[in-house]
């Protein structure tokens, strides 16, 4: 297992997942009580009254949704950024890189490490897809390390969404080039040098993938380090462009698919329940590609919004953004330049969580403005078994500027703390 030559900081937090620790010790309990599980494969359909987004080609640009109004500027708040609670001591000048690849492609001697993935589809009849993928380790115990897979498959042109997850015990190569696991068919293996095979089955359908990184890697924050105030430090760098193609099968047959994804890397030291975040990547149809995190602290429980639909209210701990423009120039924006603001709540069916939904990002430094439309409204991760905590994670089309052009795009959001057992969950320990 590789080990980095820089200092790990004290503690750590991605904006995509706060709860690792907890799922990873989960699933150790689970595989040693359980002897193993398998996947809850859990399909939504749409709210009554929702299409689904018209599949383009994958060589054409997102449509604009229909009867979307125009974007609009929303002014920066004046809540302060709060700073860090500690400071890391690099080994490098702040100004250099903290992340060397491809060494550190490869899995970390720290508590908590995950590689995601998500992406658009089509197959040869038009149809559009879009799935998300994230293996997380945790080397806690000599005799192996706890991973937890979890993977979600969103057919878009029948209004479904299906999600599963998978727990395994595994030994890790010590001379791996990057992640490489098999969780019982669950396949997620890289080559250190961006190429990834990716495989996993949900509700009778199967996803084959080889992924390829079509654009430089890029280190968040510019060194790879990225400071989250309280909320502490993680290492974090991402590919933003992935060429995908492979195939999915289902009662339909076996067809090819491609299209375009992207890919989080990300490791460090998470000892917080209490926070929350909405995390967004973009791709547009420009050649641009976005990354935006917005973490915060609930204020509001989701008891006080039982009367009416709202979503819960935070104060803003953290927030920041990356931006790559079409040459493959990155900007780095701090948390003031960026506002992401909800304009509608939902309430799911399924768990009464309230969801943001629908969202206005203004990034003022660059001039940048776009709406957000969800794909599919039933995105919610409700197939946890090991640790029932429910989160949101889900397609977007985006419309708006970048300057004075106007621009289209697809992409991801990701709603993590609205979920009131979040901030009590109870984390089971391994038996003696």
């Amino acid at each position: 297992m590789f080990q980095a030559n820089q200092p790990f900081p004290p503690r750590g937090l991605r904006a995509p997942q706060i709860l690792l620790l907890t799922f990873l010790l989960a699933a150790l309990v689970f595989l040693l009580t359980a002897c193993g599980a398998e996947p809850a494969a859990t399909p939504a359909n749409l709210a009554s009254g929702q299409t689904a987004t018209p599949p383009p080609t994958p060589t054409e640009a997102p449509p604009a949704p229909s009867g979307t109004p125009a974007p609009t500027a929303v002014p920066p708040t004046d809540t302060p950024i709060p700073t860090a609670t500690h400071t890391p001591v690099p080994t490098a000048t702040p100004s250099g890189p903290l992340v060397s690849l491809p060494e550190d492609e490869a899995p970390h001697e720290t508590p908590i490490e995950w590689w995601y993935f998500n992406g658009f589809l089509w197959d040869g009849d038009g149809n559009e897809y879009s799935f998300h993928y994230v293996t997380f380790q945790s080397p806690t115990i000599a005799v192996g390390t706890p991973h937890l897979l979890h993977a979600s498959l969103g057919v878009h042109t029948e209004g479904q969404h299906f999600a599963g997850e998978r727990p395994t015990l595994a030994v890790l190569d010590p001379d791996a080039p990057s992640v490489d696991i098999d969780a019982d068919g669950w396949v997620m293996r890289g080559d250190g040098e961006g190429g990834y095979e990716l495989r996993f089955d949900l509700g009778g359908k199967s996803l084959e993938l080889d992924a390829v990184s079509a654009r430089n890697v890029v280190l968040h924050d510019s060194t790879g380090l990225v400071n989250l105030g309280e909320a502490g430090d993680t290492y974090y760098y991402s590919r933003t462009r992935m060429q995908l193609d492979g195939w999915i099968e289902d009662a339909s047959g076996r067809r090819a698919v491609s299209g375009s994804g992207w890919m989080d890397h990300q490791w460090g030291d998470i000892s917080r329940l209490d926070i929350g975040w909405d995390w967004v990547n973009l791709q547009l149809d420009d050649g641009s590609d976005l990354m935006v995190a917005v973490v915060w602290r609930p204020t509001k429980t989701q008891e006080q919004c039982a009367d009416g639909a709202c979503p819960i209210a935070a104060e803003r701990v953290a927030a920041y953004a990356t931006y790559v423009d079409p040459d493959g120039d990155v900007a780095h924006v701090p948390g003031e330049g960026v506002e992401l603001t909800a304009l509608g709540t939902r309430v799911s069916p399924d768990t009464d969580i309230h969801y943001p939904s629908h969202w206005q990002l203004l990034i003022e430094p660059l001039e940048i403005n776009l709406l957000l439309l969800p794909v599919l409204l039933d995105a919610e991760f409700d197939a946890g078994v090991i640790l029932p905590v429910v989160y949101w994670e889900g397609a977007v089309t985006a419309t708006g500027y970048v300057g004075k052009p106007q621009v289209l795009g697809r992409g991801f959001v990701e709603l993590v703390g609205y979920d009131p057992n979040q901030a009590t969950a109870d984390t089971p320990m391994p038996s003696e």
